[in-house]
Parts: C-alpha cells; sequence; structure tokens
C-alpha cells in the first residue's frame, strides 16, 4: 500500500504538467493560453434576475481546491479560480440546466469532473470573468437549485 501512494505522488507531478497551459497573447482585457486540463468541482448557472441584468447569462465553473492550482493566474494575482463557459448551449445540454427557476431560488449548482480547453484569463479591473470552452464532462451530479441569499 505504502508503495502504491509513493508511485501516485511520484506520478501526480508528470499528471499535473501534462496538462498546463501555454500563455499565447494578450487581446482585449484577457491573456489568452493554449491547452487542455481535467478539473473537478462545481458548475452553476445563476437565474435571479437581478444578476443577470449585471453580468448576464453564463454557466460557470469553481474547481476545487487540487484543480484550482491548474489554472493560470500572474504572481500575486489571490483570486479565486472561477470561470464561465464561452460555449454555453453545450455546458447547458452538458449539465441539463433549465432556464427558469422556482421563487425564492437563484441558481442551480452540481459537482463534476471537467474538460476544458485555451484558457481566456480576465485581466481588467473591471466587472467579469474568465472564459474557457468545454470539451466534456463526467461524474456528474444532477444540478440542484439554490435558495437566494437574503441580506438581513
Amino acid at each position: 500500500m505504502k508503495k502504491l501512494i509513493l508511485v501516485a505522488l511520484m506520478t501526480l507531478p508528470m499528471l499535473a504538467q501534462a496538462q498546463t497551459f501555454k500563455y499565447q497573447k494578450d487581446i482585449s482585457g484577457f491573456k489568452h493560453y493554449k491547452g487542455d486540463v481535467t478539473l473537478t468541482g462545481t458548475y452553476s448557472r445563476t437565474l435571479d434576475p437581478e444578476y443577470l441584468d449585471y453580468m448576464g447569462d453564463a454557466i460557470c465553473f469553481e474547481p476545487n481546491k487540487t484543480s484550482s492550482a491548474l489554472i493560470p493566474r500572474p504572481k500575486g494575482d489571490e483570486r479565486t479560480a472561477w470561470f464561465c463557459f464561452s460555449n454555453f448551449e453545450q455546458a447547458k445540454k452538458t449539465f441539463k440546466l433549465p432556464d427558469s427557476i422556482k421563487k425564492d431560488f437563484c441558481k442551480y449548482e452540481g459537482k463534476a469532473t471537467i474538460t476544458i480547453k485555451d484558457y481566456n484569463l480576465f485581466v481588467e479591473e473591471t466587472e467579469g470573468f474568465d472564459l474557457t470552452q468545454l470539451v466534456s464532462a463526467k461524474n456528474i451530479t444532477p444540478a440542484k437549485a439554490v435558495k437566494c441569499e437574503t441580506n438581513n
């Protein structure tokens, strides 16, 4: 058993290196990276009207702590790894996300392991988000409606 754990730990850096993004160029407030990576975390779609008016309709993903290390971040950038999918319709179909939500609920959320490609890191000092393309998903838990947070 100890040997198996040791072998797993020794191969982990190779797996991480095999799945890294390579910086390409800066265009319109984004740093563009080429490559692909597999991540585990939480997908979501917020349907709260106030949020939609402000940020627009998007399907997004927050990798877990381990997977977050694979997302490109410049030195000193402390933001949580979080991004949305540029291929909205494919993501909506993949995660089986509806277009409406019950009263007092604001978003859908579920867990998945996804493969993404070509990461666009948003670097403007304004509201926005990183974008990437969803390639595939597995181990998808059905989306659950999440109640709106109330500000008391």
